[in-house]
């Protein structure tokens, strides 16, 4: 129970339940690494943005202000002129009425008439050229006021202007013309009735009639007197008609004339390339973030440790992993450093095991690089070809394979009787020693299982400083984790661009399953042109 709580500590969240996320720290360090990928969508997203902006037609805009004012009825009495009265309504209700009236489609068909839109490209076929520039025209109630803004588009900036300034200017000619019309149809109407009412005051008393009483003639002359008072308002009614068919008055003014504008208001460049960015960086964050979580090879520092829970002891970068001298790298010595600081059972681990998931993983050159590293810095320091199918340290060092661990674990002899000479060889580094594989074994298992193993790391132990024991990849044999038992720690050494991240959880899950603790991971061969930054080491 204790090795699954260990196991579960050590998975990554993202790999453990589909409940557990990443954390904010996990995902700022994934859009750091990753910000080149970032940058560079970002800034396909501005390009696009940009070509798709540049492709649009420019379209201008201009407006026109028209005052809407009320009558003054007063005027020649033209509240008793006109046959319809003015509604004594809201000034809010009457500015709506005459926006209507600015969007009516004859009116929207006078105008563009008088430009022969039917036959301009952008207004084909000319059957609904109508219905296309009722888009391009809108009427704007100003609020709080009694203004009304005509707002023209168009691909061609003074077509925009003069639509909006004639549309205003026949708008007020239509309002002009239908009050006119009003006060002729009104004055023709009081001109026949005084037609019919000239009679009867043409009419005269007969000659007899003078010898009548007064009182008789009364009914009479107070009949003509109603019809001439009659005529006379009449008459004075359709002077005034007559009049006010004659007068230009509007109570519609143009206040602001629409001028042509300078630049097209669409496509809006500065807008849509803040859009652009802001699209290509969300898009850019949610493709880094998709591709970090479906891609399942481990590529550079900071990785290992996170996806696999260990400290991170070190990031060896490429073409240093094949360097073989005491002028090792920084990294390499960054990861010594790590390894040193790291603890076991209150001290310094001294006697390691290397192993990875499975081969070509570069394990046996970082076991060789680190040995002459600690023996540069004056340690006496063992290395054991632990891998006695596969040996390959003795081949590094020029040594023949004829003595090795194989042979020390058949050997009858105590290992502590054995002259230190002839268990190991001095190598031409100096404070460095090599172990060889030794010859090909049948039983490996029991080898590894009849307890000379312990005594062999044991008396190692009091002859040098670091043991380092290079062993077999730990998901095809288990030799690693026999031999990690017998040792102070186990290190996984994994590939960039090689390694699965499964396969590295698989490694891990398999060690801890056998009660092996493992002291850290360290990632080989990452590319630093790629990422740009040498990995800090998680201690």
């Amino acid at each position: 129970m204790a090795i699954h709580r260990s196991l579960e500590s050590r998975v990554p969240r993202e790999h453990r339940t589909g409940r557990e996320e990443w954390s904010i720290a996990e995902c700022l360090r994934i859009l750091r690494r990753r910000k080149t990928t970032l940058l560079g969508i970002t800034c396909l997203g501005v390009l696009v943005t940009a070509l798709v902006s540049s492709a649009q037609p420019h379209i201008y805009q201009s407006r026109a202000l028209l005052e809407i004012q009320t009558f003054n009825e007063d005027f020649l009495n033209l509240r008793e002129i006109y046959p319809t009265a003015t509604l004594s309504t809201g000034a809010g209700l009457y500015l709506q009425t005459q926006a209507e009236l600015l969007q009516q489609d004859a009116l929207i068909e006078r105008v563009a008439r008088k430009f022969h839109l039917e036959r301009r490209p952008e207004f084909q076929p000319p059957s609904s050229f109508l219905s296309k520039l009722r888009q391009d025209i809108r009427i704007v109630p100003v609020r709080n006021s009694r203004i009304l803004q005509i707002v023209c588009d168009s691909r061609d900036a003074p077509l925009a202007a003069d639509l909006a300034n004639t549309l205003a200017r026949t708008f007020i000619e239509q309002t002009i013309e239908a009050r006119q019309r009003a006060a002729r149809q009104t004055y023709e109407s009081l001109r026949a009735q005084l037609d019919g009412l000239r009679p009867t005051l043409l009419r005269k008393l007969p000659p007899a009639a003078q010898f009548v009483p007064v009182a008789a003639r009364a009914p009479f002359l107070a009949t003509m007197d109603v019809n001439r008072r009659l005529y006379e308002e009449i008459l004075q009614k359709a002077y005034d008609a007559r009049m006010a068919s004659e007068l230009r008055q509007s109570n519609i003014r143009l206040i602001g004339p629409a001028e042509p504008a300078e630049r097209p208001y669409r496509p809006n460049l500065p807008l849509n390339l803040v859009i652009g960015t802001l699209g290509g960086f969300v898009v850019a964050i949610g493709y880094v973030m998709l591709h970090e979580q479906n891609t399942s090879v481990l590529r550079s520092p900071g990785e290992a440790g996170m996806y696999l829970g260990l400290p991170e002891l070190g990031a060896i970068p490429r073409g240093v992993e094949e360097q073989r001298s005491l002028s090792a790298s920084e990294s390499v010595r960054a990861t010594v450093v790590s390894i040193l600081s790291a603890t076991h059972n209150g001290g310094h681990p001294r006697n390691l095991v290397f192993t990875s998931s499975r081969p070509m993983e570069g394990k046996t050159t970082l076991v060789s690089n680190l040995g002459f590293a600690l023996a540069g810095i004056g340690r006496r320091v063992l290395l054991i070809d632990g891998d006695m199918r596969r040996p390959q340290l003795h081949r590094i060092f020029d040594q023949v394979n004829g003595w090795g661990l194989s042979d020390v674990l058949r050997e009858w002899n105590s290992i502590e009787e054995l002259p230190l000479k002839v268990l190991v060889r001095k190598t031409t580094v100096p404070n460095l020693y090599l172990l060889p594989g030794g010859a090909s074994a049948d039983d490996i298992p029991g080898l590894l299982y009849s307890g000379r193993l312990t005594r062999l790391l044991a008396r190692c132990r009091e002859e040098f400083d670091y043991v380092l024991v290079d062993a077999p990849p730990c998901l095809e044999f288990t030799d690693a984790g026999h031999m990690a038992r017998c040792a102070d720690g186990l290190v996984l050494v994994v590939r960039a661009g090689c390694t699965d991240r499964k396969t590295a959880q698989a490694a891990v899950h398999r060690l801890g399953c056998d009660g092996i603790r493992v002291t850290g991971v360290i990632l080989n061969g990452w590319d630093s042109s790629r990422s740009g930054r040498w990995g800090n080491p998680v201690l």
